[in-house]
């Protein structure tokens, strides 16, 4: 699920997008993508829940971020979840954005 998430971030990043042609596009990669924000941050739906896990060793803040329970703010973008629901910021560093899957995506 990692590498499907990591292609979809790089689809977002591949040019300034309308949202709802990056949506189209992200669909034709993962059909459970639910939204693309104004932004160009993107939620999808997993099989599983995602770990609820404690970003702050990753250099993040606790925010809100409607309807998300849990949502993390970096340096810069955002990453977002609540049960299977997963919404990831372009702007987020993809290094970190790999790191952080790693620990709270659930085991396949």
């Amino acid at each position: 699920m990692k590498e499907v998430i990591l292609k979809l971030y790089d689809k977002a990043n591949e040019k300034n997008w309308k949202p709802w042609d990056l949506q189209s596009e992200m669909r034709k990669i993962y059909e459970n993508v639910i939204a693309v924000g104004d932004d160009l941050s993107f939620t999808v739906k997993l099989e599983n829940d995602v770990k609820a896990v404690n970003l702050e060793s990753f250099g993040a803040n606790r925010v809100k971020l409607h309807p998300f329970k849990t949502a993390w703010r970096f340096e810069k973008g955002f990453i977002a979840y609540e049960g299977k629901f997963l919404r990831i910021s372009r702007e987020i560093d993809k290094k970190l954005l790999s790191k952080i899957l790693d620990v709270i995506l659930p085991e396949d």
